[in-house]
Parts: C-alpha cells; structure tokens; sequence
C-alpha cells in the first residue's frame, strides 16, 4: 500500500512535469491531467497522493471563482423532439407537433443517464445562458423538433465559475503569456474539460474527472458549475446540483432548418509537418 502511494506522490512531480524546468502554466495543466488519468485508469474512490495534491491545489484558489446567480434569473434548456397531438376538425383526423411539457423538461429524481458533471443516478439541472446555446448544445439535425423551455431560479445560488479565464487561444500562445501562472493553467485544463464536447461513446470514461469535481464542489456547499460553451461563442452552461433551484417558465417548439459549421486548418509545429513528396 505504502509504495502504491509513494507512486502516486512521485507521479505528482516526476510524471506530470510539475518540476521547475517546465513553464509555471503547463506546470498547473500537467497537475490536471495526472489527476485525470489517475481517476480514469488508476484509483477512483480511493484517491492516490497525486490526485489529493491536485484537489487541495482547487480548495486553495476556488474563493475568487465562486459566482453568485440571483433569484429570478432567466435561463434555458432544450430536448430534442417534442409530443404530438391528435386533432380532429371537418371529420378528417390529424396529428399535430406540440413541445414537450413542463414535467418533461427536467430529469427526474432517478436518472440513469451520466453527464459531465452528474454520475449516473445522481441528476443535475443542466441549463444554458442563452437559447441559441441551449439548441446548439443538444446537437439538432437539419429538420428535427427541439423543445425549448425558460428556467426562471428559485433562490440566490452560489455557483463556481470554471469559465473565469477562459481563452480560445490555442495553448502554444498561453504558454508564451508570462502573466499566466500554475494556478491558471490548473483552471484552464478543468474548464477545457468542463468545455469540450464528447461522443455519446467516450462519456463514460471522459466524464468521470469532471464528475470528481462536481461532486467536490458540492460538498464544499457550492450549488453548481458555470463553464463555456464549446458549441456557442458566447454561450455558458449551468450545472445545478439541485433540481428544484429552478423552475420551468414555459415550452416552445422549435425546427432546425439550417446548421453552420465554419472550418479553418490547423497550423501544425514545424516537426509535425508531414514530409513534401
């Protein structure tokens, strides 16, 4: 037991490069990911020295992320699809599209279904800053039904933002910003994670670091994340750990009649660059 977790404490500063050689920001991405890669791969619900050091490193810098949401705040959440309904007029019989309901705008208490930030039968509210970010976040197709609804928030919140720093600059031009210490490269990688979308595929490994997280932040009494949206530019997800701090103010019905996608190639490192025929 003792040298496992002798592995784990050399891990913290051998492995995941936190010596003094590498820049202080890539110092806080690498402390990350060898927690990362411990909780997917290695100790999970008993957690080894490097996994430790990288929570208590959080508990130390989370005081200035802690965001308040106030009462009566406006959010929203979609679902793909919606009702129908039969409708019957001059003796011909139809169906019509309607939104889902109210109740079904939620998850309920027993949800099996794993996000980002829930494990799987422990739901969250997961909510959007903007309507445009709920639609894009549950990846409609052109002609699908989406149901769009309005959160309104129950009580004042105190929620952490993992989103404070965020930059879409690649992490070459990060690195070079001498401004940016361990701390924020610890909290850049945690709302990259948060941030980044995965395939339905991979969600039951990729989600359990942010799951940890989540989950630390709400024993420390917090009500919920904030982070970016990958799939909006200037949208934001909500993540609330308690599924009645916010209440359903109406549905709507949506259609996706177009989708946009803008493409621009990656400039690759010089040795990346495959050879010229």
């Amino acid at each position: 037991m003792a040298e496992k977790e002798d592995r784990g404490a050399n891990r913290t500063s051998e492995e995941s490069g936190t010596g003094s050689a590498q820049p202080e920001i890539l110092q806080g991405i690498a402390l990350y990911h060898v927690f990362a890669d411990s909780v997917k791969t290695d100790q999970r619900y008993f957690r080894n020295r490097a996994s430790e050091v990288f929570l208590e490193e959080v508990a130390a810098s989370i005081g200035d992320r802690a965001l308040k949401i106030s009462k009566d705040s406006i959010f929203w959440r979609a679902r793909l699809g919606g009702e129908k309904e039969s409708v019957t007029g001059d003796g011909v019989r139809w169906e019509e599209d309607r939104p889902h309901q109210a109740e079904g705008m939620k998850p309920i208490p027993n949800w099996l279904s794993e996000g980002r930030a829930n494990p799987r039968g422990i739901p969250y509210l997961y909510l959007a800053s903007t309507r445009e970010t709920a639609l894009a976040e549950v990846r409609p197709w052109i002609g699908s039904n989406i149901t769009v609804s309005q959160f309104k928030i129950e009580r004042d919140l105190v929620v952490i933002d993992c989103s404070k720093h965020h930059s879409s600059k690649a992490l070459r031009a990060l690195v070079r910003d001498k401004a940016l210490g361990r701390e924020d490269g610890m909290w850049i990688a945690i709302d990259r994670a948060f941030a980044t979308p995965v395939t339905r595929e991979d969600e039951s490994g990729l989600y359990i670091p942010t799951q940890i997280i989540a989950e630390y932040f709400k024993h420390k009494g917090y009500n919920g994340i904030r982070y970016k949206s990958l799939l909006s530019d200037e949208g934001h997800n909500l993540a609330l750990f308690d599924l009645n701090d916010a209440t359903v103010v109406d549905c709507v019905l949506y259609a996706a009649d177009s989708i946009n996608f803008n493409f621009q190639q990656v400039e690759l490192p010089e040795l990346a660059r495959p050879a010229a025929d």
